[in-house]
């Protein structure tokens, strides 16, 4: 199987794994308003393992689609949003914050490529940065109850526009509408 195909089956599964994240956080949101968030954490973890490895394929594929075009920037942002997920396992929430910003990073340098379409990197750099916020709020405040469940709930959809960004991306690299990456000329 020729490379470009590889790449493009990447596309395929950041948009599984992006929709296998959106249904489990709308779990997560239907929990949280019913006062259960521990119950939406542990149907969301029950996803994440499979979920998360098809979205560290889809991420490879991502990143190989548009390497050169995006730069050392495109790099660190590919780098610090891998590791966290394979550091997820250990302190979720430190790996879900590097997570963030490195998706973020991988957006900007993928506006700089112009590699895939503007609307769905934006989705993606603000859907991360919410994110952050979110679990920044969660590592400095202790929560508890009702603002536990409100915060959860609103992490959850928070994190269901970032992954929409992701699906947006992945689906436009698995069809192959997607920008050639522009030549960095030095």
């Amino acid at each position: 199987m020729a490379l470009s195909n590889l790449i493009r089956w990447g596309g395929l599964a950041a948009v599984i794994a992006a929709a296998l994240f959106v249904i489990a956080d709308l779990v997560v949101v239907v929990l949280a308003l019913g006062q259960e968030p521990a119950q939406g954490l542990l149907v969301r973890a029950a996803v994440s393992g499979s979920a998360g490895l098809l979205l560290a394929l889809g991420l490879v594929g991502l990143y190989t689609h548009q390497a050169e075009a995006a730069g050392y920037l495109g790099l660190v942002g590919f780098l610090a949003a891998f590791i966290a997920l394979w550091l997820g396992q250990e302190n979720i929430a430190w790996a879900a914050l590097l997570a963030n910003v490195g998706w973020a990073l991988f957006g900007v340098a993928a506006l700089g490529a112009r590699t895939y379409p503007r609307l769905a990197i934006i989705i993606l750099i603000v859907g991360a940065a919410l994110a952050g916020v979110v679990n920044l709020l969660l590592l400095a405040i202790d929560f508890g109850g009702a603002a536990l469940a409100f915060v959860v709930g609103v992490g959850a959809i928070v994190d269901a526009i970032f992954y929409a960004g992701v699906a947006w991306l992945g689906l436009s690299l698995f069809t192959g509408r997607v920008g050639e990456a522009r030549r960095l000329t030095t």
